[in-house]
């Protein structure tokens, strides 16, 4: 009898289990939209001759510094407000390479 009682329960619980996987209970939904912008551009770069400068936005206006360049020194200088760094590197006499990293 025991054997039985348990047969035909595990027999009721195999055959509800399609039932119970059938419903999709949501149980929140919605929808999140994010909307934003880039605020500040980055710096703008120019250079004439042995001087370089660089203008970028400190949040009212265009803020410029200058740099003198001399030829086959490495230059290392950090961007107005902590925007960033930036560093020449000379290749040759006539040839350098700017890298400028943006926070």
């Amino acid at each position: 009898m025991n054997k039985l009682y348990i047969a035909a329960t595990c027999l009721t619980l195999l055959l509800s289990t399609p039932t119970f996987a059938k419903e999709n209970k949501v149980i929140g939904s919605g929808t999140i939209t994010f909307v934003g912008a880039i605020v500040e551009g980055n710096c703008l770069m120019d250079t004439e001759k042995n001087t370089f400068k660089t203008s970028c936005w400190n949040g009212t206006e265009m803020q410029e510094s200058q740099y003198q360049l001399e030829r086959n020194k490495h230059f290392n200088s950090k961007l107005i407000n902590n925007k960033g760094s930036m560093d020449i590197k000379w290749i040759n006499d006539d040839l350098a390479v700017m890298n400028i990293v943006y926070n």
